[in-house]
C-alpha cells in the first residue's frame, strides 16, 4: 500500500483556530492581505487546500493517511497541503518497488512567481545552465519507506535531501514529472522578505504586483509532462479571478 501523508496543516476554514497558531511575526502581513483583497487570507488558503484535496483523492493506488496511521514498511508520499501529484504516481512507484531501497525520487516541478530579485536570478541560472535545484528533495518529489528513523525525512525535505545524498545506493530514481510544488501567492515564502527573520509586512505595491503575475501564471497551459495538472491549474486560475483588490471592482 502507498500512503499520501500531508504534513502539519491548519483548519483554514476556522479563523479562530488559524489565528491561534499564527506566528507573531506574520500577523502584520496577514492584516495587509485582508486590507488589500476581498477574500480573507485564511479562506483563500482554505480554497487552495480544497483544490489539493481534490488532486490527492484522484491519485490511483494510494490512500491518504496520517503519519501515525501508516504501518512500518509502508511507502509514504510526503506532501504539503497546497501541492499536487500526478494521478499515476502510485503506479510508477509500484513498478519501481525494490525491497533493498529506502526511498524514491523524481525530477522536481514548480509553480511559482519569483520571491525577489535573488530568487529570480537563481531561477534564470537554473533554466539557462540546467543546474539542479538547491535540494534534491523538495516538498513532494520523493517517497520514503516508513521505519524507526524515517519520520524526520517525512517532516522535512531538507532532512530527506541529506539522507538521499548520504545513501545513494538505497534510492530509486523515477522518470517523468510526477508532482508539482504549488507555491501560491499566499505561501509564507511568497509573502516574506529576503530573510525569514525580517518581520516587516510586504508592501501593498509588491503584493499587488505578485497578484498580477500569479493570475498570469495560472492562466497558462502547462504543456509537456505536466499536462496532467491542467484541471488544478484551472481551479487555481478561477480562484485568482475571484480574488479582487478592494476598491478596484
Amino acid at each position: 500500500m502507498i500512503y499520501i501523508c500531508v504534513r502539519q496543516t491548519t483548519d483554514w476554514s476556522d479563523e479562530e483556530a488559524f489565528r491561534a497558531q499564527l506566528p507573531a511575526e506574520f500577523r502584520s502581513t496577514i492584516e495587509m492581505w485582508n486590507e488589500v483583497f476581498n477574500i480573507p487570507y485564511h479562506l483563500f488558503r482554505h480554497r487552495v487546500r480544497e483544490i489539493a484535496r481534490i488532486n490527492l483523492s484522484a491519485v490511483r493506488n494510494a490512500v491518504c493517511a496520517d503519519w501515525d496511521e501508516v504501518p512500518q514498511g509502508g511507502l509514504v508520499l510526503p506532501v504539503d497541503d497546497d501541492d499536487w501529484f500526478a494521478e499515476d504516481v502510485g503506479l510508477g512507484l509500484e513498478a519501481a518497488i525494490d525491497p533493498s531501497l529506502g526511498g524514491y525520487r523524481w525530477e522536481s516541478s514548480f509553480l511559482e512567481v519569483p520571491i525577489n530579485l535573488g530568487h529570480r536570478l537563481y531561477l534564470w541560472k537554473r533554466r539557462l545552465l540546467h543546474t539542479p535545484p538547491m535540494w534534491m528533495c523538495t516538498t513532494n518529489n520523493y517517497a520514503i519507506v516508513k521505519g524507526p528513523q524515517s519520520e524526520p525525512l517525512f517532516r522535512s525535505h531538507i532532512r530527506a535531501s541529506e539522507w538521499f545524498h548520504q545513501h545513494p545506493g538505497e534510492v530509486g530514481v523515477l522518470g517523468g514529472r510526477l508532482s508539482v510544488m504549488n507555491r501560491t501567492l499566499a505561501s509564507r515564502t511568497s509573502l516574506r522578505l529576503m530573510r525569514p527573520e525580517e518581520c516587516r509586512p510586504i508592501r501593498r505595491s509588491t503584493l499587488l504586483g505578485k497578484f498580477q503575475r500569479y493570475k498570469a501564471l495560472y492562466g497558462r497551459h502547462p504543456g509537456g509532462e505536466l499536462v496532467w495538472c491542467q484541471p488544478y491549474l484551472g481551479m487555481m486560475h478561477e480562484l485568482m479571478l475571484d480574488l479582487v483588490p478592494n476598491g478596484r471592482g
